[in-house]
């Protein structure tokens, strides 16, 4: 189980997401904007993020910059889900560990969460 933090203000989005996740036995929390994102993933401490840019209050490479510029939340895992049209190279300059342009295949969103959550546990059972 992951704890992994929802960023996206598309409600039917996150509903979708939220069913896998819940499948898949992961906790989960939500942010609908990106400041409310920042306030979160400090509190929360994620294994997974899953981002969108398109954000009201605070846009998401803003988000990705916080996570990756502090040093508590730098080795967080960050997948960029978004229709952004540079979200793609913004993903790859803020070294989000994973990119998919929306809309999105629910298999394709399974197999990188899913990937990026074994990452981070194999990180975490290395580092104890």
């Amino acid at each position: 189980m992951a704890r992994i933090l929802l960023v996206d203000d598309e409600p039917d989005m996150v509903e979708v997401w939220k069913l896998f996740l819940r499948r898949a036995g992961h906790e989960f929390m939500q942010a609908n904007d990106g400041l409310e994102a920042i306030d979160m993933v400090q509190q929360f401490l994620p294994d997974l993020i899953i981002l969108d840019l398109m954000m009201p209050n605070a846009s998401g490479d803003t988000v990705l910059g916080l996570v990756r510029s502090t040093p508590s939340l730098a080795r967080t895992r960050v997948l960029v889900v978004s229709a952004h049209h540079e979200a793609a190279r913004i993903s790859q300059k803020y070294k989000a560990d994973g990119f998919l342009s929306k809309p999105v295949h629910l298999e394709q969103f399974n197999r990188e969460v899913e990937r990026l959550v074994a990452e981070a546990q194999s990180e975490v059972s290395q580092d104890s």
